[in-house]
């Protein structure tokens, strides 16, 4: 696969309804368990479900940065 076309996955994904969502719960929704989350079960396509873990992921460490950031300030 060439490096354009992964560059494309990456952005699909990420441009997806699923993944923002996710990225909005982990950056901002309440500190949880993942396992737990209710908004998960909402997604039922696998495809979705990997992209909300994906947004839920990446939201989650903004989270964490930022909360290290401004501890050390």
């Amino acid at each position: 696969m060439t490096q354009e076309r992964v560059i494309g996955r990456i952005r699909d994904v990420r441009e997806s309804r699923a993944y923002r969502s996710g990225w909005e719960d982990g950056r901002f929704g309440p500190v949880v368990s993942f396992a737990n989350s209710s908004s998960l079960a909402v997604w039922t396509d696998e495809a979705d479900r990997l992209a909300y873990y994906r947004g839920h992921r990446d939201g989650r460490r903004i989270r964490e940065m930022l909360r290290g950031e401004a501890g050390t300030a």
